[in-house]
């Protein structure tokens, strides 16, 4: 039976009053109550299932919607990170509400149902941000939530936060090295960038970008993607009909003649591509796809025939196909088969 809000929302004051002794005993400032570096433990209290905690990135709270699912019995789990796509994360853009839209909701339930743990990251209401739209989609304001340097520092957060889950009797909830990474849209560009292998950056590279002609780098508000965590990356991700051009972040154009040698993304860790045919971001996807096989580079491709992008939000045979398509990928990388 699932707990009532009621329940969840002092299991939510529980984990907040816990990191806010643990903050006290080690003497920090109160914005870094819960740094994305943090080894600190949270343990989870019995029979919980839904609630609400914090990773704090750049001085943010950024809240976490965590869900945990029920009757599995298992002595430890597999877990997914999501992020959301650009209209955010929650049912009418009302945080305060604590209630996900449709499609995070439905994909929560399918987690649940099979076993695995998942996080849902809000990178847009802490930052004062509801949807990407208007100002928030050109330079420089767009850097504040951006896809290629700032939402991949949300997800590594919250994999620290999945790895120092505790059940009360002190062992790890979440198998530390079986967490996966899904994003929508937005949120997919986020997964692509968050799986960049730094260590590949060439040693003379100056991270910038360009819009409407202008170029904007490192001086002026494009900061370098986060570097994978010391304790190790993600075991893979899913990327839904996001965009993979990156306002020439990585270089070249995927599509390029030179992109081969122009366009310096590689990823550190597989990465399924559910892509429609008719998306209009579609083309440079598959252009980096190709791109990532020439490089020999773990990557596997599936295109929706017959719809655009946002098609997962559809109730249409499509979206199911390609929800079971993500799911059994994820047990495979997750090491559940």
């Amino acid at each position: 039976m699932k707990k009532t809000r009621r329940e969840n929302w002092s299991f939510s004051l529980y984990v907040l009053l816990f990191m806010l002794t643990l903050f006290l005993s080690c003497g920090k400032g109160d914005n870094n109550l819960f740094p994305s570096n943090i080894n600190d433990e949270i343990t989870i209290l019995p029979n919980t299932n839904d609630t609400i905690v914090y990773v704090t990135v750049d001085n943010i709270k950024i809240p976490v919607y965590l869900s945990i699912p029920e009757g599995c019995n298992k002595s430890n789990y597999p877990a997914v990170v999501v992020l959301h796509g650009s209209d955010g994360m929650w049912k009418n853009h009302n945080p305060e509400g604590e209630v996900m839209s449709g499609q995070n909701n439905e994909w929560k339930e399918i987690f649940n149902k099979n076993c695995i743990i998942s996080a849902f990251v809000d990178s847009y209401s802490s930052r004062g941000v509801t949807t990407r739209t208007g100002k928030w989609t050109t330079a420089p304001d767009n850097f504040k939530i951006s896809s290629q340097f700032i939402r991949p520092r949300d997800a590594y957060a919250t994999l620290s936060l999945l790895r120092n889950l505790k059940f009360s009797n002190g062992k790890n909830m979440v198998r530390p090295k079986d967490i996966g990474l899904l994003g929508f849209s937005d949120g997919a560009t986020a997964v692509a960038s968050t799986l960049y292998d730094t260590k590949s950056t060439p040693s003379s590279w100056e991270w910038k970008q360009k819009f409407d002609g202008k170029e904007y780098n490192t001086s002026s508000g494009v900061k370098a993607p986060p570097n994978i965590p010391s304790e190790g990356g993600f075991a893979g991700g899913v990327f839904y009909y996001g965009g993979s051009g990156g306002f020439d972040f990585w270089g070249n154009n995927a599509c390029g003649s030179n992109a081969l040698e122009g366009n310096i993304y590689t990823p550190y860790a597989p990465i399924l591509y559910q892509l429609p045919s008719d998306g209009y971001l579609t083309e440079n996807s598959l252009c980096l796809v190709d791109l990532l096989k020439k490089k020999g580079k773990q990557v596997d491709l599936n295109i929706y025939e017959n719809v655009g992008h946002g098609f997962d939000f559809e109730d249409i045979v499509q979206s199911t196909i390609a929800r079971n398509n993500t799911i059994n990928w994820f047990k495979k990388i997750l090491n559940m088969e």
